[in-house]
């Protein structure tokens, strides 16, 4: 919510319909009066919520991340991107080698990356999503069979 060209009053009281969640919880809990200006509720607002600020991780924690052997390509490459943006530094050549290093060895997509490894984020992820798909469909056709 902007205001521009309102008395500070009203953009005061029109502050707590600006937070949601954890933030609203803390506005709502403070006491009457417990300050006397906006630049003490701000500096109040700073030091209760940095502690629950999400911290970012280091590029090098990507290496954590690798797909299971019984869990799907799919599942891996959500639960990267995830974590993906969590970190700071991504350099996209890191990226993709931390990608291509933690598929899972005995994964079909595996054998497909033999063949044919791209040397793009772009590519590789292009290529991820044409096999997903396939999976997708090949668990779609033999659920319906199955009934």
């Amino acid at each position: 919510m902007t205001l521009h060209s309102f008395p500070r009053k009203v953009a005061c009281r029109t502050f707590p319909l600006t937070l949601k969640g954890p933030t609203r919880v803390w506005f709502g809990s403070l006491a009457l009066e417990s300050t006397d200006n906006f630049r003490e509720l701000a500096r109040m607002f700073q030091i209760e919520l940095m502690a629950s600020r999400r911290r970012k991780r280091f590029a090098a924690y990507l290496i954590t991340i690798k797909q299971g052997k019984d869990k799907s390509l799919k599942t891996y490459i959500s639960r990267f991107n995830k974590e993906c943006m969590t970190t700071d530094d991504q350099d996209e050549n890191i990226t993709l080698t931390t990608l291509l290093g933690r598929v899972c060895p005995q994964s079909q997509f595996m054998s497909e990356l033999a063949r044919r490894t791209q040397a793009m984020l772009r590519e590789f992820m292009d290529q991820a999503n044409n096999f997903i798909n396939v999976e997708d469909t090949r668990w779609a056709l033999t659920k319906s069979i199955r009934k």
